[in-house]
């Protein structure tokens, strides 16, 4: 999820002013286990889990310490189950989609106030995929949460948003996984004239198809899902002139152009081309 999608849901849930106290000399551990362990119930299954300050990293030398008033609590880990998108018939076994996780952690803040209690607080721009921040977050990046009742309202519109991406995850993955087994499919009809082996994996964006050149070699083709159509029909005359060109010893790569690694010889300048009557503008 986008990091400025959980602070505009965070922003609707949260106020500017003080509400959900915690008395003075409560204790972080016992808060969480009282508070907050009971509010998650039933939010998921299993519910999210809570990783405590104490299981931070320690801060290391050089890093800003942040307002001695705000105190940094622990984090709420939100995750939903997400179908593997993964197939070992049509997908190499490190395809993007076997491994995508759609999870978020929510850190949570006391901020003590003058009378000596603490008001439980929120970071909205300090939630999103990775939560681990060194640097305790400034007063001004802080809202306050008015109650239990608040902070639960926000775990849910979390969760929701997360149902919602996955849900068009999914819808994206299944066309995904049906363009690749048709590909799969007229490449193996390829593979069958020509006699070589081949085997497809896919990115988010790209389907890369990798041929066999000889034992030691292969041919990697990287095609953008949007472009495989327009490609497709070239595709046989460019896996048979590329194998044919290997099996000559001819050999080639691509990679960027470097900075300084030799003098380029451009082309020579187009001819001029005599100008004709068609060309030749109109007299007034």
């Amino acid at each position: 999820m986008h990091r400025s999608t959980c602070t505009k849901i965070a922003n609707q849930h949260a106020q500017p002013t003080p509400g959900w106290v915690v008395p003075d000399g409560a204790p972080p551990d016992e808060w969480l286990e009282r508070a907050i362990e009971p509010l998650l119930a039933g939010l998921t299954t299993p519910p999210p889990r809570i990783e405590r300050h104490h299981e931070r990293p320690a801060q290391q030398p050089g890093q800003v310490a942040g307002d001695h008033r705000v105190r940094f609590i622990g984090w709420i880990h939100l995750a939903i189950e997400t179908k593997s998108h993964h197939d070992h018939h049509y997908h190499h076994p490190r395809s993007y989609y076997r491994t995508r996780q759609h999870a978020l952690m929510v850190p949570l803040y006391w901020i003590r106030s003058p009378s000596g209690d603490h008001q439980v607080a929120i970071a909205p721009r300090r939630i999103g995929e990775h939560g681990y921040y060194y640097a305790l977050p400034e007063p001004s990046e802080l809202r306050y949460l008015a109650g239990p009742e608040a902070l639960r309202t926000l775990l849910e519109a979390l969760l929701e948003q997360l149902r919602q991406q996955d849900f068009k995850a999914q819808k994206v993955n299944k066309v995904r996984n049906l363009q690749t087994q048709a590909v799969q499919a007229q490449l193996r009809q390829i593979a069958n004239e020509e006699r070589f082996a081949f085997y497809v994996t896919t990115t988010a964006r790209l389907i890369r198809i990798a041929v066999r050149l000889d034992g030691n070699n292969q041919l990697t083709i990287s095609v953008p899902f949007s472009e495989f159509e327009k490609v497709l029909p070239q595709l046989r005359e460019t896996v048979i002139n590329l194998r044919a060109l290997h099996q000559r010893r001819i050999h080639f790569r691509t990679h960027q152009c470097l900075y300084g690694s030799g003098t380029w010889i451009e082309p020579d300048p187009r001819p001029a081309v005599a100008p004709t009557l068609s060309t030749l503008p109109e007299s007034s």
